[in-house]
């Protein structure tokens, strides 16, 4: 176990209860910090092929991931400029015919307005003139493969010194899905509890036989913090019926050999 804590002197003051549920505070924290900070959307996984589509489940499918024609992602609106109708579903290719897409574009279910990758308008039926509504289109900036809605923030800058960022690179994988955990408490209790580690032995019995954190390093950035774990006992005892058989999986999959790290918990503030 880290005695990174004991290391570092006692905080001289801790914040008042009250800013876990003061609204004003959280308004003025969604302005000042997140509004100005890295804006994840997803993986570049999630959209590996030219006309794949992923309507991005945190913002209720109100925007999509589209990898266009020459290779790029765009980030669209995924509501319809005329009657306001979400289009795509999930995920998928805009090159199959299905609801909410056909011949490579976006087509709105419910008046057939057909928007090509990048969110400009193709078509409206019966429209005399056409309407000139293209769908926003949102700018990104990617690192490792993360993409993050460009509001000026350089995220590559921010993590260019990082020292596991290579073992963040994810080019081979296949993104498998997505699990999407609302949590009802302060995002501040969230980065509390996520960053110390003193809790995964007697809180994750699964987790805790899988990783040790004997020999945990810790290292900050102006706006980062990053944990590395290691393996436990070789992967010899899992802690839960679940991990035994991520165990198996693993190991099989290495054949035999344990991986460099058991985890990479990384914290891109406030994120």
């Amino acid at each position: 176990m880290s005695d990174l804590s004991l290391q570092l002197q006692q905080a001289a003051s801790q914040l008042p209860v009250s800013s876990y549920f003061d609204d004003a505070l959280f308004q003025r924290e969604l302005d000042t910090i997140f509004q100005r900070g890295p804006r994840y959307v997803g993986h570049q996984l999630a959209v590996p092929n030219t006309g794949d589509y992923y309507a991005l489940p945190q913002e209720g499918e109100g925007r999509a991931l589209v990898r266009n024609a020459q290779g790029g992602i765009e980030l669209v609106s995924n509501v319809c400029r005329h009657r306001q109708a979400v289009m795509l579903k999930g995920k998928g290719s805009l090159n199959t015919q299905q609801k909410g897409s056909a011949g490579g574009n976006i087509v709105c279910p419910l008046h057939r307005w057909t928007y090509n990758p990048q969110g400009e308008l193709l078509g409206a039926p019966h429209f005399a003139h056409d309407p000139c509504l293209n769908l926003n289109n949102y700018k990104l900036r990617e690192w490792n493969g993360l993409l993050f809605e460009d509001n000026g923030y350089d995220v590559a800058a921010d993590l260019a010194q990082m020292g596991p960022r290579a073992d963040l690179d994810f080019d081979g994988y296949v993104l498998d899905h997505v699990e999407l955990h609302e949590c009802n408490y302060n995002w501040k209790t969230f980065i509390e509890v996520y960053l110390e580690d003193y809790h995964v032995g007697p809180f994750h019995p699964g987790l805790g036989s899988f990783v040790t954190c004997d020999d945990l390093r810790w290292e900050f950035g102006k706006n980062y913090s990053v944990q590395t774990v290691g393996v436990a006992n070789r992967l010899g005892k899992a802690g839960s019926p679940v991990y035994e058989r991520w165990h198996k999986a693993l190991l099989d999959y290495r054949e035999g050999k344990p991986p460099k790290y058991g985890a990479i918990w990384l914290t891109l503030y406030p994120h």
